[in-house]
């Protein structure tokens, strides 16, 4: 990234996330990946609800081999760290969880209506805003609970870059504000997804199943998988996803990718 973009864009002020965030937590001007630096704190004891900011990534990670388009100046990307306790462990929950409150994050700065397509990307206006990534592990891995944790990744398209998003993913992504977010937006978007994410932490499963299902917008239209076409029939209380294949067979997915047709094909 060029030197005169760096002075040109307000630093984060850390004093501010911390005020809702706690001490614990940390941000950077440039990071590898938020994920990995907090797993990284995560196998050096870190407490629970450890937050871990970056202005940048220049090895933003999404789900499988997939990147994330991670650039200075037009977005925020943030990781949680939960420690295990018992009752509070599926990850599918914790996703889910991490979606609505990226939804809810969106919707209070902004005049956007967000939906979620399964399972860990937020949309508006058909095209993706922000992702998730949970990622787990343990500090001791000879054992079944000491030192377990789940590291919560979002990513969130703040503001448009100078000039687009690049060509191969400019049909499908978009961001916040159409120009430049106001000032401060940053840190009240990792504020704001940050306590709804506790809060929803909190409830019980079947009250977050409820929230991520009303905002599915997949449920009853057409999706490819695994390269044939499908239609999604039903969100199970699990968060798996049910697919009437054209095969005529049904799918359960509790990972996998799913994609939306190509418009006009």
């Amino acid at each position: 990234m060029f030197g005169f973009l760096k002075k040109r864009i307000p630093k984060l002020n850390t004093s501010y996330i911390r005020q809702t965030c706690g001490n614990t937590a940390i941000c950077f001007r440039t990071a590898t990946s938020t994920n990995a630096i907090l797993k990284d704190y995560a196998r050096q004891d870190a407490p629970s609800y450890t937050v871990v900011v970056a202005e940048e990534q220049t090895a933003g990670r999404g789900r499988g081999e997939h990147t994330f388009f991670s650039p200075l100046g037009t977005g925020v990307y943030m990781s949680v760290l939960l420690r295990y306790e018992k009752g509070n462990f599926r990850p599918a929950d914790i996703t889910a969880a991490a979606g609505v409150a990226a939804c809810e994050a969106i919707e209070k700065l902004s005049d956007h209506t967000c939906m979620i397509k399964w399972m860990n990307d937020v949309y508006i206006d058909g095209k993706k805003v922000a992702g998730i990534l949970a990622e787990s592990g343990a500090s001791d891995p000879n054992a079944y609970s000491k030192g377990r944790y789940v590291v919560v990744g979002v990513g969130f398209n703040v503001s448009m870059p100078e000039g687009g998003f690049p060509e191969e993913f400019s049909d499908r992504a978009t961001a916040m504000f159409s120009s430049r977010a106001p000032r401060y937006a940053r840190e009240q978007l990792v504020n704001t997804f940050f306590t709804a994410f506790r809060r929803l932490m909190k409830k019980d499963s079947f009250s977050v199943y409820g929230a991520y299902r009303d905002r599915l917008f997949i449920l009853g239209q057409r999706v490819v998988y695994e390269g044939m076409g499908a239609t999604v029939t039903e969100l199970l209380p699990d968060f798996r996803l049910q697919l009437a294949m054209d095969d005529g067979s049904t799918r359960l997915l509790d990972s996998g990718e799913i994609s939306l047709p190509q418009k006009g094909g």
